[in-house]
C-alpha cells in the first residue's frame, strides 16, 4: 500500500473515531440534561430515571440519525441504500451507549446500595468523567502531546460543568 493510501486510511479512521466520540458527547450531554430534570422531582424513582435517560437518549439517537440521513440524501441527490442507513444508525449508536452508561448508578438504588439522591449525584459525576475522558481521547486520536490531551479533557469537563450548572439553575 502506498504512503498516500495509508494517509487516506488514517484520515478516514480519525474521521470515524471523531464521529463516534462526538456522538458519545451528544449522548452524555443528553443524559446530564435528563438528570438535571429528574433531580427536581422529589418523588422520582430509579426506574423512572433509567427510563427517562435511556428512552431520551434513544429518541435523540433516532432524531439525529434521521436528520443525518436526510442531509446525506440531499447532499447526494439520491435515495440512500439500506447499508448506508444502517451505517448512519450504527454510527450514531454511541448516543444510546452513553445514556446507558450514565444511567447505571440508578441500578445501585434498585440493589439498596445508594439512595436516589446519591445516584443522581453519582450519575452526574459519571457524566462529567465521561466528558473528560472523551476530551482526552480526542487528543489521543489526533496525536496530541499529553499536556494538550489534559487540556482537552479539562475543556470537555468544563463544558459538562457549565451544562450541569445551567440545568441546575433552570430547575432550582
Amino acid at each position: 500500500m502506498s504512503t498516500e493510501h495509508q494517509q487516506v486510511d488514517a484520515t478516514e479512521k480519525r474521521s470515524i473515531d471523531g464521529h463516534r466520540l462526538s456522538e458519545f458527547i451528544y449522548g452524555t450531554v443528553t443524559a446530564l440534561v435528563a438528570i438535571a430534570g429528574i433531580s427536581t422531582d422529589a418523588e422520582a424513582r430509579w426506574t423512572n430515571a433509567v427510563a427517562i435517560i435511556v428512552i431520551g437518549a434513544t429518541a435523540v439517537w433516532a432524531a439525529h440519525a434521521y436528520s443525518h440521513a436526510i442531509s446525506q440524501r440531499i447532499a447526494g441527490g439520491r435515495r440512500l441504500h439500506g447499508h448506508e442507513i444502517w451505517e448512519i444508525l450504527r454510527g450514531s449508536w454511541p448516543i444510546v451507549t452513553a445514556g446507558f452508561l450514565v444511567a447505571t448508578p440508578f441500578l445501585l438504588v434498585a440493589l439498596g446500595v445508594l439512595t436516589m439522591t446519591a445516584a443522581l449525584d453519582l450519575a452526574s459525576l459519571l457524566g462529567l468523567a465521561i466528558l473528560a475522558i472523551v476530551g482526552y481521547l480526542s487528543g489521543v486520536a489526533t496525536g496530541e502531546a499529553i499536556p494538550r490531551r489534559l487540556t482537552l479533557a479539562a475543556l470537555s469537563l468544563g463544558l459538562g460543568l457549565i451544562i450541569v450548572i445551567l440545568e441546575f439553575a433552570t430547575h432550582h
